[in-house]
């Protein structure tokens, strides 16, 4: 069947098809002798497929994003960024002193920028963790989105860990809606790539709050795994959450790759000494070194980061 539609103002039609729904047999109508149900499993594929559009239209998460940086000094042909992850904002075993020197840091060195790799905040509402929290979990959220606002134009990406996570699990509120609504920077749902663009090169981020192949042996296996598995062509992969400190470089097809575990500001931490984890977490401030004036890209502990900035 098909039907004429007025589509302007000057009466300009335009036939409509309308789809095709067969009849549904009399046989198959669910029917008692007080109540007829007339509602069909079409209509109600009809019905999720339209709210799902809705909830799609209306995430800020995203698979992909770029990030620019701004170049304050021209004539450093590098770029520095400070890989920040697993930061627990809220907890008492989280070194907040730690987590304001680095964010310093990046606020007063040229060419520099942050990226989150997750848990920015501890939301600490499972597993009795909630008794470690300082402030309540709203708290803990908007301090990373004033954080975020003070670093303005130098938060590059962020990604959603599982901490702040829970927030859905709990209470069905994904978490970016509380701290990094108005971000102007990419957020990843759990991962996602970055396309980091440093004067006249462009750099592939490949960030995961958490992967698997994790390993306390080889602690860039679950980094190898994601680039195997996830994002083949990136430059750079970053996988936090187990709270490990290193870096490695290696070559792959005749092309250097890096990879990162950022560490925590989580130093002292009960949960993973009670459970055999590790005695404490290792310390964040890992920088991303990549230069502006021709493809290379390095990591190096945040003192000598600044130090090459000089």
């Amino acid at each position: 069947m098909s039907h004429e539609l007025i589509i302007d103002s000057q009466g300009t039609t335009k036939k409509i098809e309308s789809p095709y729904t067969p009849n549904i047999p009399e046989e198959n109508i669910i029917e008692t002798p007080h109540k007829r149900i007339n509602v069909g499993w079409r209509r109600v594929f009809e019905g999720i497929e339209s709210i799902s559009k809705i909830i799609k239209e209306a995430d800020i998460c995203q698979d992909e994003g770029d990030y620019k940086v701004k170049i304050d000094r021209p004539d450093i042909p590098w770029t520095m960024g400070l890989v920040f992850s697993d930061a627990h904002i809220g907890t008492y075993q989280s070194d907040h002193k730690l987590i304001r020197d680095l964010i310093d840091k990046v606020m007063q060195t040229p060419n520099s920028y942050l990226i989150d790799d997750g848990d920015s905040f501890n939301n600490g509402i499972w597993g009795g963790l909630q008794y470690e929290d300082v402030i309540p979990p709203y708290l803990q959220a908007f301090t990373v989105k004033d954080m975020a606002r003070e670093l303005g134009n130098k938060f590059a990406a962020c990604v959603i860990g599982n901490h702040p996570e829970w927030m859905f699990a709990n209470a069905g509120i994904e978490p970016e809606y509380m701290f990094a609504e108005n971000l102007e920077a990419p957020i990843f749902p759990g991962m996602g790539l970055l396309h980091l663009k440093a004067g006249n090169q462009e750099y592939k981020i490949a960030m995961a709050h958490d992967y698997w192949g994790k390993s306390k042996i080889n602690i860039h296996n679950c980094c190898v795994r994601l680039r195997e598995n996830e994002y083949p062509e990136a430059d750079v992969f970053i996988v936090g959450h187990q709270h490990i400190w290193g870096y490695m470089k290696e070559m792959v097809d005749g092309r250097e790759v890096l990879y990162i575990r950022p560490g925590t500001a989580k130093t002292t931490d009960r949960y993973a000494r009670i459970h055999g984890i590790a005695k404490r977490g290792q310390q964040m401030g890992i920088a991303l070194m990549c230069r502006t004036d021709k493809k290379y890209f390095t990591a190096v502990p945040i003192e000598e980061g600044i130090e090459m900035m000089k």
